[in-house]
């Protein structure tokens, strides 16, 4: 995994800083383009830079074969193509569910709350109370910030905000400064996050965290409109 300097301070973010993703899904694990698709879209939205972050675990197969397709349209390009992935934190001790050397040999690693780990079960925020599960979803991202081994929170809040529209200001600000003990970069991110930028603005405004801009797509349909946003709002 490389250090910090992809990631530009958030007071620092230029127009150029903006035309890059950092977290995309392609049709490696759940996204519905292939890599050479996500790469002409990026192109035609006049990005310079991407990450391919699919979902990866521990007992995941598939990244040597991901990261030769990846490093090779990299060196056909004339983009910047990063390999990357998106993992689950496993435990409120900070885990991360992804092997190791996969971890040091990726150049973008996000890792995220996605369910709930409880016991020997996943569960999912709806499970819970608003309250109950916006302080698990915050209690997993510190453990994991505080743990590191990786460069990028996923989506902070993402869960509570999937099924309750909503995540306390003052989780957000100890996410965020965490991130900044910690070095590791805020995904300020288009799927999570489009409706939550005047609450996180003057919060990453005040603390200048490192951001890492990402649509999050699925889908190249989704690629572009979260960077035209942040142009127009930044």
């Amino acid at each position: 995994m490389k250090p910090i300097d992809f990631f530009p301070r958030f007071n620092t973010l230029t127009k150029n800083d903006l035309k890059v993703d950092f977290h995309l899904h392609s049709t490696w694990t759940d996204g519905k383009n292939t890599v050479e698709e996500i790469i002409q879209t990026a192109k035609e939205y006049g990005l310079h830079s991407i990450a391919i972050t699919d979902h990866i675990r521990e007992e995941s197969t598939y990244f040597e074969a991901y990261k030769k397709e990846i490093d090779r349209l990299n060196s056909e390009s004339d983009m910047n193509i990063y390999v990357g992935f998106e993992a689950k934190i496993s435990d409120f001790v900070g885990n991360i569910d992804v092997k190791k050397e996969e971890a040091e040999a990726a150049d973008i690693a996000v890792v995220s709350v996605h369910r709930y780990p409880l016991g020997n079960r996943l569960y999912t925020a709806s499970e819970f109370t608003k309250n109950i599960a916006q302080e698990i979803e915050f209690e997993l991202s510190i453990a994991a910030l505080k743990g590191g081994g990786f460069n990028v929170l996923g989506h902070p809040g993402g869960m509570s905000l999937t099924h309750f529209k909503e995540f306390p200001l003052d989780f957000y600000e100890e996410i965020i400064t965490e991130c900044i003990k910690n070095e590791i970069a805020f995904d300020l991110n288009g799927r999570y996050h489009q409706h939550q930028i005047d609450i996180l603005y003057p919060l990453l405004q005040k603390h200048n965290p490192f951001v890492a801009i990402g649509t999050d797509s699925h889908n190249i349909n989704r690629m572009g409109r979260w960077n035209k946003d942040l142009q127009e709002y930044i």
